[in-house]
């Protein structure tokens, strides 16, 4: 269902890997002080690449939702803050 979607809207599915979210939301976190879940991250991810991809122009208003709090992940955060 989700592929449909996807597929219908035009829209496209990027990935991102563990140490990238946990980076992107070191990121949310220095700059935008949001304590956010590595899903939150991961659009975040999605979004730096979409960018460099020339996929969202400069300008263009994106809206991120983060969902999940990284108190829930305390365990991700503290092994991404010991690298």
């Amino acid at each position: 269902m989700i592929l449909a979607d996807l597929y219908a809207s035009h829209g496209e599915a990027v990935t991102a890997g563990d140490e990238e979210m946990m980076a992107a939301c070191r990121d949310m976190a220095r700059l935008e002080g949001v304590f956010a879940a590595p899903e939150g991250g991961a659009g975040l991810v999605a979004v730096q690449k979409l960018a460099a991809q020339g996929k969202i122009e400069p300008g263009e208003i994106v809206v991120l939702f983060n969902t999940g709090s990284g108190y829930k992940y305390i365990e991700a955060w503290q092994a991404a803050l010991a690298t």
